[in-house]
C-alpha cells in the first residue's frame, strides 16, 4: 500500500508500507531525482546504517547522483518498526535466531516491490536497479545476494560491512550458513553473481564503536576493512573450489574511513556501470 505523492526534481518523499504479512509497518522513501532523469536512467536503492538515517544518506548522495544521473531511493526501516538487527541486517530470517522464517517473510524481497512501485511512479523503463548497501545495510546487501537474490538486481554494492554471513555450513548464521540448508548449487550460484565489495582503506580501527563484537564476528577480522577483504576471499576461493567464473569484484576507497558520504561518488560510478 502506498500513498500518491509524486516524485519531484530534486529531493522527495514517497511513502510506502511493508507488503508483508504482519503489523503494517510504513517504509518512507528518501529520493533524490537528479535534472537529467529520463525513463533510462539507472535507479539505485541505497540502503542505510544501523541510524536508520535514510534521509541522511539520500542527502550524501544527491551530487553524486547529479554527476552520474541516477535516481536515488533511500528507504527508511526504521528502529521502531523494525528494532532489532534480525530484523534489518540480517533479513529477518530468522525468528530468535532459532527458527528459520517462511521465506515471505523475508525482507529481502520488499526491496524489489519498491523498485518497482518508484518505476512506476518515475516512468522509468529500466528493467534493473542497482542496490547499494553501507555499513549495515552492507550487511543487508550481501546477505540478500547470498539467499535471495533477484534478476531485477543488475549490480550490488556492500560497503564497509561490520560483518559477513560466510560461505560456511559449520558458522551459524548470520555470521555462516549453518541452519539454512544451502547447497551446493547454491554455493556455485553464489560467486557468479554481480556483487561488489566497496571498502574504505581507513575503516580500520579495532575499537569503533559499532563494530559487531560477536565471537563468530570477530573471527572474521579485527576490523572492517579486514573483514571485508576476508569475504571477498573467501568467496574466491569458493569459486576455485566449484571451478566456476567468480564475478565478485573488490573495489578500495583510498583515505575513506566508516562513511556512506565518503563512498557516495565512487559507489554511484561503479552502480552507473562507468
Amino acid at each position: 500500500m502506498t500513498s500518491e505523492i509524486a516524485l519531484v526534481p530534486g529531493a522527495g518523499r514517497l511513502e510506502y508500507w511493508d507488503p508483508r504479512p504482519g503489523l503494517r509497518r510504513p517504509i518512507p522513501l528518501w529520493t533524490y531525482t537528479p535534472a537529467g532523469f529520463g525513463p533510462e536512467s539507472p535507479i539505485v536503492l541505497v540502503m542505510h546504517g544501523m541510524k536508520r538515517n535514510a534521509d541522511e544518506y539520500r542527502d550524501n548522495w544527491a551530487e553524486a547522483a547529479e554527476a552520474e544521473g541516477c535516481l536515488v531511493v533511500a528507504p527508511e526501516f526504521s528502529k521502531a518498526a523494525y528494532p532489532e538487527s534480525r530484523d534489518y541486517n540480517y533479513g529477518n530470517v530468522f525468528k530468535d535466531d532459532e527458527r528459520l522464517l517462511p521465506r515471505d517473510e523475508w525482507l529481502f524481497p520488499v526491496l524489489d516491490r519498491i523498485f518497482l512501485h518508484v518505476k512506476a511512479r518515475a516512468g522509468s523503463r529500466r528493467e534493473q536497479y542497482a542496490l547499494f548497501g553501507h555499513s549495515a545495510g552492507g550487511q543487508l546487501v550481501h546477505r540478500l545476494v547470498t539467499l535471495a537474490f533477484s534478476p531485477l538486481i543488475e549490480i550490488a554494492i556492500s560497503a564497509n560491512a561490520g560483518s559477513y554471513t560466510m560461505p560456511v555450513m559449520d558458522v551459524r548464521y548470520p555470521f555462516g550458513l549453518g541452519g539454512t540448508s544451502y547447497t551446493t548449487e547454491q554455493e556455485r550460484a553464489l560467486v557468479t553473481r554481480p556483487l561488489v565489495i566497496l571498502l574504505g582503506d581507513s575503516d580500520n580501527d579495532p575499537n569503533h564503536h559499532s563494530l559487531p563484537r560477536d565471537e563468530a564476528a570477530m573471527r572474521q577480522g579485527p576490523h572492517r576493512f579486514g573483514r571485508g577483504q576476508a569475504y571477498f576471499e573467501a568467496g574466491r576461493q569458493l569459486a576455485l573450489k566449484h571451478e566456476v567464473p567468480f564475478a565478485w569484484r573488490l573495489e578500495i576507497a583510498p583515505g575513506v574511513a566508516h562513511s556512506n558520504a565518503g563512498l557516495a561518488r565512487q559507489a554511484a560510478r561503479i552502480a552507473s556501470r562507468r
